[in-house]
């Protein structure tokens, strides 16, 4: 049985996921609650993440080339990283140094750059190669359960992303943390490409300084027209 999927993100009132201001620790503080096994992230993210909130410039030592070995009861989950292109090509030690992730897998395809899956391998990280052009999201998460024990799944991810586990059918719930402002301008937008669906509210409750946390299970039928 695939894991739970859970899209978790925080938005203006017109759907924008950047361009305003978003409380980071209400973000997390609210992402723990669900205590997933895994984080699933986009590359384009990740590294939009570590030019944003870290000192990029910071070098690979010697101990980030090593994988972490696995300590009894750890909680914690893994940050999974969807990088086909290997946009995340000497910048995964950024990850790998995180607190709040035990480990990081990385998802890629048979197009993957043979130099970035050496570099996986040198630095040992495990990685799931499912696709041929781009990566089989639905393929590698059923791996992902087989191999990790994963049963849920939390996306922290981008608009491309989400948007794609919505298509495919692939997400279960709609974790939406919606701030009260309308960002305007011409960024992306969540749900911008999705096809009609219903969902049912499962959830909802004020979060502070006007914002809602809303929760939404995903039907697997279509709208009928």
């Amino acid at each position: 049985m695939p894991p739970r999927v859970i899209i978790h993100s925080s938005v203006s009132l017109d759907h924008a996921i950047i361009g305003y201001d978003i409380d980071i620790g209400l973000h997390y503080a609210i992402l723990g609650e669900y205590a997933p096994d895994a984080v699933l992230v986009g590359s384009t993210t990740a590294a939009f993440g570590i030019k944003m909130f870290m000192d990029s410039s910071q070098p690979e030592t010697a101990a980030d080339r090593t994988r972490p070995p696995p300590v009894p009861g750890d909680k914690r989950p893994i940050g999974v990283f969807v990088d086909s292109r290997g946009i995340l090509h000497g910048l995964l030690h950024f990850y790998r140094q995180m607190e709040h992730i035990r480990d990081v897998v990385v998802l890629v395809s048979e197009a993957t750059p043979d130099a970035y899956l050496q570099y996986l391998r040198e630095r040992e990280y495990p990685y799931l190669r499912c696709g041929k052009d781009r990566v089989d999201i639905g393929g590698a998460l059923r791996e992902l359960e087989d191999r990790f024990t994963i049963q849920t799944i939390v996306s922290d991810s981008g608009a491309d992303l989400n948007d794609h586990l919505i298509r495919s059918g692939i997400a279960d719930e709609l974790s939406l943390i919606v701030a009260p402002v309308i960002a305007a301008g011409n960024g992306k937008r969540l749900l911008s490409s999705v096809d009609a669906c219903t969902l049912d509210l499962i959830g909802s409750k004020e979060v502070g300084s006007g914002r809602v946390h809303l929760r939404y299970a995903l039907r697997r039928e279509p709208i009928r027209t």
